[in-house]
């Protein structure tokens, strides 16, 4: 009986043992909507995955080449997510930057449909992905619309939208 009780304690704090419940984070404190700032400087799409925002690069692999315009319009902001200076590329590989920050890639970016509290609201999930790191980071992110409906398509949000959200979850083991 003790063995089933602990096997039934196990499965229902699972988020608890291996991440966050992100319906908490946005019923908690620590969801605190703001208006973030567009990417101002000059962004350039190579090979469809490389997004150069000024002198960064991230990789972005996006499984629904429909949420590109995030990136592309400078509504998803690498600057404010990650810092300014967390994924400028070096070009020399010593021990001193063997653990460096300033590769990122971003991968498994997609909708959390559950969690939008209305049609002027998308988050999102992705995972990002750091040099010589095994695993990858989770992240929520928020866009609004003030115009959308429940009519709007994706394009047509993406295109008035801004970032008003993010906040960074657990290592994924």
């Amino acid at each position: 009986m003790k063995i089933f009780f602990t096997v039934i304690f196990f499965f229902l704090n699972l988020t608890n043992i291996f991440g966050q419940d992100i319906k908490e984070i946005f019923k908690s404190n620590k969801y605190q909507k703001k208006d973030y700032p567009k990417f101002n400087g000059k962004i350039e799409i190579s090979k469809n995955i490389f997004y150069h925002f000024g002198d960064k690069i991230l990789k972005i692999s996006l499984e629904n080449k429909k949420y590109e315009k995030f990136f592309s319009l400078g509504i998803f902001n690498p600057d404010v997510l990650f810092g300014k200076e967390t994924i400028k590329q070096t070009k020399e590989a010593t021990f001193d930057n063997f653990f460096r920050t300033d590769s990122l890639a971003i991968c498994c970016f997609e909708e959390m449909k559950k969690l939008n509290p209305n049609s002027k609201t998308k988050r999102f999930k992705f995972w990002v992905f750091r040099t010589n790191v095994a695993n990858p980071t989770e992240y929520y992110i928020e866009f609004y619309n003030e115009k959308a409906n429940r009519f709007t398509s994706i394009e047509q949000f993406i295109e008035n939208s801004k970032m008003t959200f993010f906040y960074k979850g657990a290592v994924i083991i």
